[in-house]
């Protein structure tokens, strides 16, 4: 089986990555979910954005130090001269995946966020469209593990892995049954045998490259994340 393509950021070759016209685009697409980072804004919104801070008109903004409305409005400098390039809502992103019938990806920034934010934001995602319908992904554990405790098997968890201390967390995914989301040139055959042998799944970040989707392909990983590849049959 060949595992299935999720957009790293949206679909960002002619727009922005993560934006509200990069998600669309990948919506369009044969994707099975988009990913996207979230940050919290000083007044406690999440917003979405891959760093904690951005320019705007060459001037550096940090997102936590900011409020909701403060953020959105301001154009994000980017080499692509996309002109409408604007750090979205967290609620917006979800829509467009709604709507094209893709799996949010939801990635937290924050290292470990309070427990009434988590709560906030898996109320509003359960009301909108489900919880079980989206995945939760982090390469801090703090926030899954929360997530874990209060919403037990209704909350799918992916732990991002990078070299480090890659070896020490997958044991803590396994002990919290989440999958693993690990770095393309980490991933070795006998980790994947372990985590299918827990009923828990391999995501691959982040693959552009063809030879290495092969390999991918061969191992049997479920998930790539990818700015390049979609969905073949």
């Amino acid at each position: 089986m060949k595992p299935l393509c999720i957009a790293h950021r949206g679909k960002h070759d002619k727009y922005f990555e993560n934006t509200l016209n990069a998600f669309k685009e990948a919506g369009k697409g044969e994707f099975f979910g988009i990913e996207t980072d979230i940050h919290l804004t000083k007044d406690n919104y999440w917003v979405v954005h891959h760093d904690p801070d951005f320019l705007s008109n060459g001037q550096k903004y940090v997102i936590q130090d900011m409020t909701k409305d403060e953020v959105i409005k301001l154009h994000l400098d980017n080499e692509q001269d996309d002109k409408e390039a604007y750090i979205p809502l967290f609620e917006d992103y979800l829509k467009i995946c709604k709507e094209s019938g893709k799996r949010p990806i939801i990635e937290f920034k924050p290292k470990n966020p309070k427990g009434k934010y988590l709560k906030k934001l898996a109320k509003y995602i359960d009301e909108y469209m489900g919880l079980e319908n989206v995945t939760f992904i982090a390469f801090y554990p703090w926030p899954l593990i929360k997530l874990r405790n209060k919403y037990h098997k209704r909350v799918h968890l992916q732990l991002l892995l990078e070299e480090g201390h890659y070896k020490m967390l997958y044991k803590w995914a396994k002990f919290f049954k989440m999958d693993i989301d690990i770095e393309d040139r980490l991933l070795t055959q006998d980790l994947v045998d372990i985590f299918h042998k827990k009923n828990l799944k391999v995501n691959v970040w982040t693959v552009d490259d063809e030879k290495m989707l092969r390999k991918l392909e061969d191992m049997g990983v479920d998930y790539i994340t990818t700015n390049v590849f979609q969905q073949k049959d």
